[in-house]
């Protein structure tokens, strides 16, 4: 792949449209600082100072993100907010993406944003607050989504799944009428990325890394799995999923595996400190923008690779990756002979 087939996919995702279904919050990053010397009047307890205080999409919209610096224009998403300051926020970040959110919805006055803060103390990630982690969705309000999604997949060339939450939006029982809509409209690529309900995933491309792979097959995760060990445990899971399967090794690469073919691309040798927070993200909107624009297995896999390199060397935020980052990459480690 070389940098003019790079700059014709970006173009072509331009055209694409994209939904992002799942769960949806805000990372909150600020500077922290404990030793203050001030006390409150009112507690006597020492005051923290918080200062640059900096809000991104986090969780499922750190994918949506992920995709708008891909160059995708045509961004749904379907979910849950809050009505609060935090679903404020989310919905201005959103907007500032030009995101469509007529199927974000509120589900009652007790559901809360989630929210979650990075405070950064002396350079290290401090112990976080968060918000919205004990939220529910009734099933009578998931219905009226199912509702809202349905009718929004004819004009959707991807439908991206996410879930990460305690309490997702998307649970095991859920799954069931997702698996329906997959079945029912095989024009449409679906790709999901699932915490801990990835075995109830049926029909669509799964992207796991080898911790989750090892647990949904419930075996033992060595300490540096290689290929071999990704080819054999991914058949035997893609065996059961009946959809292709996208495995990210961190530094070691990222490897696909469908019923005809398995690819596989080793990790970019970078150097300088790394943060592999949303990198997961990445490849899956990459991925997604990929199928989206009918994209090879093998152009996309290095393309998710580059962008995926691309955002672990952006420490201390939710990174992205846009067309210049990617091929200033690809042009430090690969040639366009």
């Amino acid at each position: 792949m070389i940098s003019s087939q790079i700059n014709a996919l970006f173009q072509q995702f331009a055209d694409i449209n994209v939904g992002v279904i799942g769960d949806f919050a805000v990372d909150l990053y600020f500077d922290l600082q404990t030793k203050t010397g001030e006390q409150s009047l009112e507690t006597g307890l020492e005051v923290f100072w918080g200062s640059q205080p900096r809000a991104s999409l986090g969780a499922a919209g750190n994918v949506v993100q992920n995709l708008v610096a891909l160059g995708v224009a045509n961004v749904q998403v379907i979910g849950c907010i809050g009505n609060d300051l935090f679903g404020r926020e989310m919905l201005h970040l959103f907007h500032s993406l030009g995101v469509n959110t007529d199927l974000l919805h509120m589900p009652s006055e007790n559901w809360d944003t989630c929210l979650y803060t990075k405070p950064n103390l002396n350079g290290q990630e401090a112990n976080r607050i968060d918000f919205g982690i004990n939220n529910r969705v009734y099933d009578a309000f998931f219905s009226s989504l199912m509702i809202g999604l349905e009718q929004a997949l004819p004009m959707l060339d991807v439908l991206i799944i996410n879930q990460q939450f305690a309490n997702p939006l998307l649970t095991e029982e859920r799954m069931y009428q997702i698996n329906e809509l997959i079945a029912r409209f095989p024009s449409v690529r679906f790709v999901a990325d699932m915490r801990t309900v990835g075995t109830q995933v049926f029909g669509a491309t799964l992207k796991v890394n080898t911790a989750e792979l090892a647990r949904f097959l419930d075996i033992d995760h060595p300490d540096h799995p290689d290929v071999d060990w990704c080819i054999r445990h991914g058949n035997a899971f893609r065996e059961r999923s009946g959809g292709p399967l996208l495995i990210t090794r961190g530094q070691s690469g990222i490897l696909y595996i469908d019923q005809a073919e398995i690819q596989a691309i080793d990790g970019l040798n970078l150097t300088g400190p790394l943060d592999t927070v949303g990198a997961g993200d990445t490849v899956v909107a990459t991925w997604a923008a990929c199928l989206g624009a009918e994209a090879v297995p093998a152009h996309a896999l290095k393309l998710a690779n580059l962008a995926a390199a691309v955002t672990v060397q952006k420490c201390n935020q939710t990174g992205t990756a846009s067309l210049s980052e990617i091929l200033a990459l690809h042009q430090s480690h690969y040639s366009d002979d």
